[in-house]
């Protein structure tokens, strides 16, 4: 590899079309249109005949969806919901929605569900079917400097810190409740990480998902996590959305998904996207939220 300060502006800008990710078709853009479709896509099994469930997304928050150089929309959220219909005798058709669109899609119907990386939360549990939590990821911070060996948020102090701008993390590190050097924003998470090897940082704060994946990418760097969230906090919950009206196919979605545990393919995307098999973590989380 090149120098690491050499690479790493190239890294990081092709760091979504990493080695370790594959591609997904969009079944049907926003507005309606097909989109060109790489030969490299999850292809279901199921018969023609199979129901198919319409899912919205937003693919704009790797690596949970967002859509790769071929314009298709991929992510773990993605492949983790085929599989799961797959799983469950479903196909899965993927809509790529706006923000503002994606819960007036569900509440009108023309969407059976979303998987937009979504975190759990009591007006969302009122309004929908939520399913069971399936990204036991919280807020964290990493480091790459040992010697900080960092275990509490007491532990700042003068450190510099860097978090997206006018993010949750900004917005809670602002509040002044601990001490730190600095707070550094930033317009990505990559150019976050990027200032942190050049020592413009000391440590990154965002979620633990977004920076597990940005850093799988970028394998001389051997970074320090720390997960000052609990898996129990709602920012931890990454949740499925299901219409109110399917209770079925909530059934379906977490019988799937505990299937996938139990054969091995949640360890296999979790690895292939975070870096880190979540399956022990995951089955922790679930037993602290019953």
């Amino acid at each position: 590899m090149m120098q690491l300060y050499r690479a790493l502006p190239f890294l990081l800008s092709v760091g979504l079309f990493g080695c370790g990710n594959s591609s997904t078709q969009e079944s049907v853009s926003s507005t309606g249109s097909s989109v060109t479709e790489n030969t490299d896509h999850f292809v279901s099994k199921l018969p023609d005949t199979a129901p198919t469930i319409k899912v919205g997304t937003e693919a704009n928050y790797a690596p949970y969806e967002f859509k790769d150089e071929y314009g298709n929309v991929t992510g773990f959220d993605i492949e983790l919901m085929q599989h799961i219909g797959e799983n469950q005798g479903f196909k899965v058709e993927v809509y790529n929605d706006p923000w503002e669109g994606l819960f007036d899609n569900l509440d009108n119907k023309s969407r059976d569900m979303v998987a937009a990386g979504l975190t759990y939360s009591s007006e969302r549990a009122r309004k929908y079917l939520l399913s069971d939590a399936y990204a036991p990821l919280p807020t964290s911070l990493v480091y790459l400097d040992d010697s900080l060996n960092i275990k509490s948020l007491n532990d700042l102090g003068t450190l510099r810190v860097g978090v997206l701008t006018s993010s949750e993390p900004y917005e809670y590190f602002a509040q002044g409740k601990y001490q730190l050097g600095s707070l550094e924003q930033y317009p990505t998470t990559f150019a976050a990480v990027e200032a942190m090897a050049q020592d413009k940082v000391d440590a990154v704060v965002d979620d633990s998902g977004v920076l597990r994946y940005t850093l799988n990418d970028l394998p001389s760097l051997q970074p320090k996590y720390f997960d000052y969230e609990s898996i129990r906090a709602d920012g931890a919950r990454k949740v499925f959305l299901v219409d109110k009206a399917q209770p079925d196919l909530l059934k379906k979605v977490n019988a799937g998904l505990k299937g996938l545990k139990e054969d091995g393919t949640y360890a296999k995307l979790t690895t292939k996207w975070f870096g880190t098999d979540l399956t022990e973590v995951s089955l922790q989380q679930q037993k602290t939220l019953q």
